[in-house]
């Protein structure tokens, strides 16, 4: 498979794409910031996101290079935790144009490539987070962004059903990463103590849903965001 993912140089995205790489897949990846995966089958991307000029040149990029794509996963996102009264405009416009307008933009230039794919359907996967279904107070700008990212996962996944494109999405629960490692470690245990699994999401956690969704495995499943370690 050609597999597109958004945020590759740390993180759960790096830990994707190595995965992947490691399973014999070829993988395109971007970030703000140069690659740090050395791969022959890796070819990095370094752009921001939320210029479309610069996201439509990728893709032209990628189409030159492969002519098609199997599966895009974007995991690229940003977050911020603080009471909506203290938050400024700039701050929650920003977290929409990553988590949301620069999803949305992928999106609409993938479906050109994904539409030419190999197998028998090709998949879009989406990445939102619990702080969606558990409203966390602290969160609202960024919980809107992902519970817009869900919204997009209902809706694109009809109108892409007759291309042979599934859409799907998954909820994150607490992982470590960059964007949670100022999170307090207080907050962390009571999240997951929510959880009906009651320990930390790590990478490997995460790799066999992503390769279900984005699978042919899951040919019959389109239109769902499926939220791990139990969410209720």
């Amino acid at each position: 498979m050609i597999i597109m993912i958004t945020g590759t140089r740390t993180g759960i995205g790096r830990g994707l794409a190595e995965h992947f790489l490691e399973s014999g897949h070829q993988i395109v990846g971007c970030s703000r910031k140069p690659a740090t995966i050395d791969h022959p089958n890796y070819r990095h991307h370094q752009l921001d996101l939320v210029d479309a000029s610069q996201t439509k040149k990728m893709f032209r990029s990628v189409r030159a290079e492969y002519s098609h794509l199997d599966a895009l996963i974007n995991n690229a996102g940003t977050a911020t935790m603080n009471h909506f009264m203290m938050t400024p405009d700039a701050v929650s416009r920003k977290l929409f144009d990553i988590n949301f307008f620069a999803v949305l933009n992928c999106c609409r230039e993938a479906v050109k490539l994904l539409r030419k794919t190999n197998g028998a359907t090709s998949a879009i996967l989406n990445v939102s987070t619990v702080a969606v279904p558990w409203a966390l107070d602290g969160q609202l700008a960024y919980s809107a962004s992902k519970s817009a990212v869900e919204q997009l996962v209902r809706v694109m996944s009809k109108e892409l059903a007759d291309f042979g494109i599934r859409v799907n999405g998954i909820g994150l629960p607490p992982v470590p990463t960059i964007l949670t490692r100022t999170v307090p470690q207080q907050k962390i245990e009571d999240l997951v103590a929510r959880q009906a699994i009651r320990r930390i999401c790590t990478v490997s956690d995460i790799v066999g849903p992503v390769e279900f969704l984005i699978g042919q495995q899951s040919a019959f499943v389109t239109g769902e965001t499926i939220f791990l370690g139990g969410v209720n």
